[in-house]
């Protein structure tokens, strides 16, 4: 009983971790009106993850077109990143360095921006995409205060290669050296191109390249600038990953190992889809789903049943529920092609779904608003479910892991790599 009672002890504080994390991230810049949505699909009937993330893909892209809403993307939640001291002192770091390159010293501030880079480059996860290039700005903007054209304009061609639209900010940068960037961009843009090959085991993650999505693994990225450029891959289930990949030549393959997430095993384990299951279509979200929104930081919440029609098509049912008011705001279904048309089709059912749907929850209050099982009621957490040992048992079971001794192996009171950062690469 004790033994049980510690896992839930810590399983809770890892989900509630991530939780207010991505809260906490998604806080800033974001307009008082914004709401919170995240999906996830069910796989039924032998459907791959592969074609759960077609549809998840073309519903976040319609989404981003529906004002007030704001995607919350699972894996964010459930990989959130330990915070880096290092890197947030470089971080803090950056705004200093940038009137030294201006004013001061360059030499100095060339090393500076060179170890800036190179921490970057070890964490990136740690780090959002213009922090890694303004570093890199920062490094090339040196070089050319210290009269060193040819470095100079190599450090802006680096930044060109994956951020191909990078505008020169003569007020943050030195206006002297705005010729050598353009110098920089005309040629690295019209250098030559060739095609990045992302896999990973398993198959069907989600893809992004240099922060564009190009969908489930495994994914050929044509076009792409040679030279370096960064893949972030997302699998519920698994921990995110962002690394560097170098396009040589004409075509690059890249190949990447996942690592399973404990996090996230409960939220995608066949336990918790069956439970889940069982309450879409009622009027009012049930337990698990108000559970599942609580984790995932979100005011609503899509869930999506996904099921295969022979081999190039499936059949897709969404649900859109808010978590504060528990109400069915909205269903679709429809047939969906696994691949880049199915993502075209998903994004319109994702903007049907919302079209009329109050965006504060609201609907015709039932009798019993007020009474039990009304919205001021507690929600249970994932925890307190029934099937939640279940799942734990099978997740135990089959990694070979003793989150007890994991336990006692680190700091009391705080489980190892569930502290948060501020921010991330997308």
């Amino acid at each position: 009983m004790v033994g049980r009672l510690a896992i839930g002890a810590v399983l809770a504080i890892a989900l509630g971790l991530a939780g207010r994390a991505h809260a906490q991230e998604g806080e800033e810049g974001d307009s008082a009106e914004s709401v919170t949505a995240t999906a996830v699909m069910l796989l039924e009937g032998g459907a791959t993850a592969g074609q759960g993330a077609t549809v998840s893909i073309g519903l976040r892209r319609g989404l981003s077109e529906v004002g007030g809403v704001r995607f919350v993307h699972p894996v964010d939640v459930l990989s959130p990143t330990p915070f880096d001291e290092d890197v947030q002192f470089a971080i803090e770091e950056l705004e200093p360095l940038a009137d030294q390159v201006r004013n001061g010293d360059a030499r100095d501030a060339a090393e500076r921006a060179d170890r800036i880079v190179e921490l970057f480059e070890q964490r990136l996860e740690a780090v959002r995409r213009e922090q890694l290039v303004d570093a890199h700005m920062l490094a090339a903007a040196a070089r050319c205060q210290m009269r060193r054209a040819r470095e100079c304009e190599e450090g802006f061609a680096r930044v060109l290669v994956f951020r191909e639209g990078q505008e020169y900010d003569a007020s943050r940068y030195p206006p002297g050296a705005q010729e050598a960037f353009d110098r920089a961009r005309a040629r690295t843009l019209a250098g030559p191109r060739g095609t990045l090959v992302v896999e990973t085991d398993p198959a069907g993650a989600e893809i992004y390249v240099d922060g564009r999505s190009y969908g489930p693994s495994p994914v050929r990225v044509d076009g792409l600038l040679r030279g370096d450029h960064y893949v972030t891959i997302k699998h519920l289930g698994y921990e995110r990953v962002i690394r560097r990949a170098t396009l040589e030549g004409n075509e690059s393959r890249v190949r990447y190992d996942l690592a399973p997430n404990e996090r996230a095993q409960l939220v995608a384990s066949q336990e918790f889809q069956r439970v889940l299951r069982g309450e879409l279509g009622e009027e009012r979200a049930g337990a698990n789903l108000r559970s599942l929104g609580n984790t995932l930081g979100a005011a609503q919440v899509i869930v999506g049943v996904v099921r295969p029609i022979g081999d190039h098509e499936m059949h897709v049912q969404v649900w859109l529920y808010d978590i504060r008011t528990r109400f069915l705001l909205a269903t679709r279904e429809g047939t969906i092609t696994h691949d880049e048309a199915g993502m075209v089709t998903a994004r319109q059912m994702a903007i049907d779904l919302y079209r009329g749907v109050d965006l504060g929850g609201a609907i015709a209050a039932p009798e019993d608003d007020d009474g039990p099982g009304g919205p001021h009621e507690r929600s249970p957490e994932l925890w307190e479910q029934w099937w939640f040992w279940t799942a734990v048992g099978v997740v135990l079971v089959a990694g070979g892991v003793g989150i007890g001794a994991g336990v006692a192996a680190s700091s009391p009171g705080v489980p190892d790599g569930w502290t948060r950062a501020s921010g991330t690469l997308p």
